[in-house]
């Protein structure tokens, strides 16, 4: 289960979720984007074990510094409504699990299918990045050099969001239904009810 967050209670939730996550991880702190799209995941119990931030690409993200350089990358440029920078996308350690992971998937999924998104791009750790283009096989490109954050390598990514959906082959099958979830196939009804 996933909560939009809309209220001050809300924010600082999130903030204290994301600041226990980051410190785990040893990443940067920083604060929501006015216009973001923040979620609180939470699990079956209610509790909130992770975080994550759609923020839409627009030209003031331009001077962002925690964010990657979309001046150059012209598939963004020339999908601008369609495209969202993906923040703060973490789970507590005491959480991180496969099921959790293939929540937030599923949230990233219903964001897309919702707000038509063509690309997302973020910062993926290098481990990460090598996890989902080996063992997933998503088809994620590196638009940039890696940066180091800390002792963290991390990947500027970007995920087209139409071909990740529409070539499936290769996903383990855990993985396969949240692309047709998107499609609106027809056969994954059960597995997301």
């Amino acid at each position: 289960m996933n909560v939009l967050v809309e209220n001050h209670e809300q924010k600082e939730e999130f903030m204290t979720l994301w600041s226990q996550i980051a410190n785990e991880r040893k990443y940067q702190v920083t604060t929501l984007a006015e216009n973001s799209e923040a979620y609180l995941l939470k699990d079956k119990t209610n509790r909130s074990v992770g975080t994550i931030e759609f923020v839409p690409c627009d030209a003031n993200l331009l001077e962002i510094e925690d964010l990657i350089d979309i001046s150059k990358e012209t598939r963004i440029l020339e999908n601008l409504k369609y495209s969202y920078q993906v923040r703060k996308m973490g789970v507590t350690k005491e959480f991180a699990s496969k099921s959790i992971l293939l929540d937030l998937l599923k949230l990233a999924a219903m964001h897309a299918k919702n707000n038509q998104v063509r690309f997302y791009v973020s910062y993926l750790e290098h481990n990460h990045y090598v996890k989902l283009t080996e063992k997933f096989k998503f088809r994620i490109e590196k638009v940039g050099e890696e940066v180091m954050f800390g002792k963290k390598r991390l990947v500027p990514a970007l995920i087209d969001v139409e071909d990740a959906i529409n070539n499936t082959e290769g996903y383990p099958i855990y993985i396969k239904p949240i692309a047709y979830l998107v499609k609106g196939s027809k056969k994954v009804k059960a597995f997301f009810a």
